[in-house]
């Protein structure tokens, strides 16, 4: 008979997917699906319909004589089989998960609103912060202005006041200038030399190529051609396109003891006299130190002199 060699093929994966009150897991889908496709099969097989036309199975055919009513009964007992235990979950599981997405949401709208809550207070600090600032500052300056003309007014000479201005411009804008410049020691001058590519080539092997705005070397005149056996080596004054370059190369310097043919060349800042004067006294100061402390490392920075231990 047709009803034994169907023998329902879908009882077996539905047996594998869920033993008896157990609870449903999503990794029986995939059999679950399997158990509905075979049921499907089985009746389009007892109806003689297509196996790929589910959509043609009607009452009439299950009318058929050869569908028995203990097929009837099998297939509404694993369709109400798949619904109870597995649709059914499924269903009551989205709705857990679509009221969990709602709190979530409303959560994440309150969280947003604290932070923008303290994005705001944050605000609100900084500028009362920035005006209080802005307060100390405008009352210390008007402060010293009227300190200063007071000052000016009592003790200088009116005729006076031009000159010193003009002294502090000039020495503003020569500080200005140096800032830009670099002063390279140690490097011969050779005859009709090209200033320009040599220095270059120093600053090469500090993995820097700046724009070079003038190049001369400080000094007497060049005797490199008059007396071309004698050696010399003036220094030479670098001024480049920004004050970036010049910290980043006299960061870079100490690179060069250690490129042969370059051991004797040094790179300082432009200093002004008065700067070269101090320079010179905390150089002194160092090599004291050196002398009288030979265990610990010696060096010069923010114009002082700081030891510490090797």
């Amino acid at each position: 008979m047709l009803e034994a060699s169907l023998n329902n093929t879908y009882r077996d994966v539905l047996d594998d997917a869920m033993c008896e009150d157990e609870k449903f897991n999503p990794v029986y889908v995939e059999q679950i699906l399997e158990a509905r496709t075979r049921i499907f099969d089985e009746m389009c097989k007892a109806t003689g319909t297509p196996d790929t036309e589910y959509n043609e199975l009607r009452s009439a055919k299950f009318n058929a004589r050869s569908v028995t009513k203990k097929m009837l009964a099998d297939w509404l007992e694993a369709v109400c089989c798949i619904f109870d235990k597995y649709t059914t979950p499924v269903l009551a599981n989205s709705l857990k998960v679509a009221a969990d997405l709602d709190t979530m949401k409303d959560e994440k709208i309150i969280d947003q609103k604290k932070i923008i809550d303290l994005q705001e207070k944050i605000i609100e600090k900084k500028e009362a912060e920035l005006q209080s600032v802005k307060t100390v500052v405008q009352t210390t300056v008007q402060s010293e202005i009227k300190s200063y003309s007071s000052v000016l007014k009592n003790t200088c000479n009116k005729a006076l006041a031009p000159r010193r201005m003009q002294a502090a411009l000039k020495t503003a804008t020569e500080e200005d200038g140096r800032s830009r410049n670099l002063i390279i020691y140690g490097l011969e001058e050779k005859k009709e030399e090209k200033l320009e590519d040599e220095i270059l080539e120093v600053l090469s092997h500090l993995d820097e190529k700046p724009r070079i705005v003038s190049c001369s070397r400080l000094g007497k005149e060049s005797t490199a051609e008059k007396e071309p056996t004698k050696r010399n080596f003036q220094p030479i004054r670098v001024s480049l396109s920004g004050t970036d370059h010049v910290r980043q190369i006299l960061n870079k310097t100490r690179k060069l003891r250690t490129v042969e043919g370059y051991t004797r060349v040094y790179i300082c800042p432009d200093r002004s006299p008065d700067q070269r004067v101090s320079h010179k006294k905390l150089v002194e100061e160092l090599k004291q130190k050196r002398i009288s402390e030979p265990s610990k490392r010696h060096f010069i920075r923010n114009n002082s002199v700081f030891s510490c231990d090797t």
